[in-house]
C-alpha cells in the first residue's frame, strides 16, 4: 500500500502534470483555483490509512485537522482541484487582478466562533462588511431608502413583517437544535411549507413579498419548497431572524481579507500531503475488517470513512452493504435537494454609490438580482464591486437565459437601484452554482416537508464505520461555513470517542 504522505511516482507525475496544465488554463473557475495555490496531486493507486474523508470543503478539512491533532492517519479525497467546496475566491479582471472577491460563501458574524478561531489561528484578518449609509428597497416599482433591518413600505405591512418575525423567532425556539423532529408540533409544522404558514398568517402583499425575500436570502429556495419545521430549525440554528438577516451585528457582519477561501487554503496547508485532488469517489464498501472508498483509478482502505458532503451529493455514491440504516440514510439524502443560486458581480472604477450615502444593500421584488451587497475589496486601490444573488425560481430561470440576457437584466436592475453610473461596469462576473458538478446548487441542502420527521434521526447517526459531516448536519449555524466546521469536528469526535 502507498502511504498517504509519500506519493508514488505515478502520483507525483500526475501532480506535476496538473501543475503544468494550470499555466495554460484561462482565468476562469479552474484557472482561478490553481492561481490561488490549492492544487495538489491527483489520486491514483491504492492507499491505506486510519480514516478516509470524502470532501475537501470546510467540514472535511475540519474533520481531518481534528483527527490529525489526535494522532490519526488521514487521507482527504477532494473531487475538484481545489479545497473549499462552496467557498472559493475569484480574481478580478486586469488591471485589478491583484484583488479577489468571493464566488461563493463569504460572510461570518457573531457567535460563529469556529470561523473566528480559524481566522486567528491561521494569521488571517477580518474586515467589516460595508454598512455605512442607507439600504435600498425596490417594491411595486417604487424606489426608497431606509435604515435598519426592515425596509419601509407602509405602516400596516411593516407592522405585519415585524409581528411575523417575532412569531417565527418564538416558534423557532420550540424546535430542539439537535433533534428538530422531536418538537412538540413537529408533525404539524413538517407537514406544511413555509409558504403555507405565510399564507395563513400574513395578509398584505408587501409583507408577504418581504418575508419571501427573507427566505430566498437565507436558503436560495422559494417558501413553497421548504418545510416550515426546517425553516424554524434554520432560524433557531442561526440565533434568530434578526441575526440571520443583519449585516452589522449579524451573519453578514464580517468578511475575510484576501477572500474567505483563504481560510480553507490555510487549513489545507496545515494538512500537508494528506489531501488528494481530482479524486472523484464512486463507492463506499464496509466489511468486517474495515471500509473501502473507491474512485476513478484509486482505492483507499481505512478503519473509518467520513462522507463530508451535502446530502444530495452524497446520494450519488454507491454504498455496500445496502442494509436498513444505509437504505434509510440514502432515502434521506435523495430527498434533500440543493438550493438554487447564482452570484454575480459588477466591477466599477470606484464604489460610486457610497457618494450618494448608500451602503449598496438592496431588497427588491423585480429583476433577477433581488438581494444585493457592496462587495468592494478592502485594500487600497481596489475598485468598487456590487454583488448580487439570483435565488430560487430566479436562479432556475437564469439557467435558461442567454448570457447576454442575464447581463442585461442585471445592469437594468443595478441602474434602477443605483442610477446611470451602474450601466457600464468595467467587468461583469457570474457564478452559476447549478453548473457546479460537485455542488449541484447552493448555498445549502434544503429539507422539503416530511423529510425531518420521516428521516431525521439518520441525518448524523453513524452506520458502522461510516460517518457523516457537512453543514446540513450541524445543529448550530446549519447552512453556514461555521456549521460545516462544527460538523467535521463532531464527526472526528465520533471516531475518537
Amino acid at each position: 500500500m502507498t502511504s498517504p504522505t509519500t506519493p508514488s511516482r505515478r502520483r507525483l507525475l500526475a501532480g506535476l502534470t496538473a501543475s503544468a496544465a494550470a499555466a495554460l488554463i484561462p482565468a476562469g473557475r479552474e484557472g482561478v483555483a490553481h492561481a490561488l495555490g490549492a492544487s495538489g496531486p491527483a489520486a491514483a493507486g491504492d492507499y491505506n490509512t486510519d480514516v478516509v474523508i470524502v470532501g475537501g470543503g470546510y467540514s472535511g478539512l475540519a474533520c481531518a485537522r481534528a483527527l490529525v491533532a489526535a494522532g490519526r492517519q488521514v487521507l482527504v479525497l477532494e473531487a475538484r482541484d481545489r479545497v473549499g467546496g462552496r467557498c472559493w475566491n475569484q480574481h478580478l479582471p486586469a488591471p485589478f487582478d491583484r484583488f479577489v472577491v468571493e464566488g461563493g460563501a463569504e460572510f461570518i458574524g457573531p457567535t460563529q466562533d469556529r470561523m473566528y478561531a480559524l481566522v486567528q489561528e491561521l494569521g488571517l484578518r477580518t474586515f467589516t462588511a460595508y454598512n455605512t449609509g442607507k439600504s435600498t428597497n425596490y417594491i411595486n416599482g417604487k424606489l426608497t431608502t431606509y435604515s435598519g433591518v426592515l425596509p419601509w413600505t407602509n405602516l400596516f405591512s411593516i407592522g405585519e413583517v415585524g409581528i411575523a418575525m417575532l412569531s417565527l423567532d418564538a416558534l423557532a425556539k420550540q424546535v430542539p437544535l439537535d433533534t428538530p423532529w422531536t418538537a412538540a408540533k413537529a408533525a404539524e409544522w413538517d407537514n406544511q411549507t413555509a409558504q403555507t404558514w405565510l399564507d395563513r398568517n400574513v395578509l398584505t402583499r408587501d409583507a408577504k413579498t418581504l418575508l419571501r425575500l427573507a427566505v430566498l436570502a437565507l436558503l436560495s429556495a422559494e417558501p413553497r419548497d421548504v418545510s416550515f419545521l426546517y425553516l424554524l430549525h434554520y432560524i433557531h440554528s442561526g440565533g434568530g431572524l434578526t441575526s440571520l438577516l443583519s449585516t452589522g451585528g449579524g451573519a453578514q457582519q464580517d468578511r475575510i481579507v484576501g477572500g474567505s477561501q483563504s481560510i480553507a487554503i490555510g487549513m489545507a496547508q496545515t494538512l500537508g500531503g494528506r489531501i488528494l485532488y481530482q479524486a472523484v469517489a464512486r463507492s463506499v464498501k464496509q466489511d468486517s475488517g474495515g471500509i473501502t472508498v473507491a474512485g476513478d483509478g484509486f482505492t483507499v482502505r481505512a478503519q473509518h470513512a467520513v462522507v463530508a458532503m451535502a446530502p444530495w451529493m452524497a446520494s450519488r455514491l454507491s454504498y455496500e452493504p445496502l442494509d436498513g440504516p444505509t437504505q434509510t440514510r440514502l432515502q434521506l439524502m435523495q430527498r434533500v435537494p440543493m438550493g438554487s443560486a447564482w452570484k454575480v458581480q459588477c466591477v466599477y472604477n470606484r464604489p460610486f454609490w457610497r457618494d450618494a450615502g448608500l451602503n449598496g444593500q438592496v431588497t427588491s421584488d423585480a429583476f433577477l438580482p433581488k438581494i444585493v451587497f457592496d462587495n468592494t475589496p478592502p485594500e487600497d486601490g481596489a475598485p468598487g464591486v456590487i454583488m448580487a444573488f439570483f435565488d430560487g425560481q430566479d436562479a432556475r430561470d437564469a439557467c435558461l437565459m442567454t448570457p447576454a440576457a442575464r447581463k442585461a437584466n442585471v445592469l437594468k436592475a443595478f441602474t434602477t437601484y443605483f442610477g446611470p453610473q451602474a450601466a457600464n461596469p468595467l467587468a461583469y462576473m457570474e457564478t452559476d452554482w447549478q453548473a457546479e458538478n460537485f455542488s449541484g446548487g447552493g448555498p445549502t441542502g434544503i429539507f422539503p416537508p416530511g423529510v425531518l420527521t420521516g428521516f431525521g434521526p439518520s441525518l448524523r447517526a453513524p452506520i458502522g464505520r461510516l460517518h457523516w459531516a457537512g453543514t446540513e448536519t450541524s445543529p448550530v449555524w446549519s447552512g453556514y461555513m461555521d456549521g460545516a466546521v462544527r460538523s467535521g469536528e463532531r464527526a472526528a469526535q465520533e471516531i475518537l470517542g
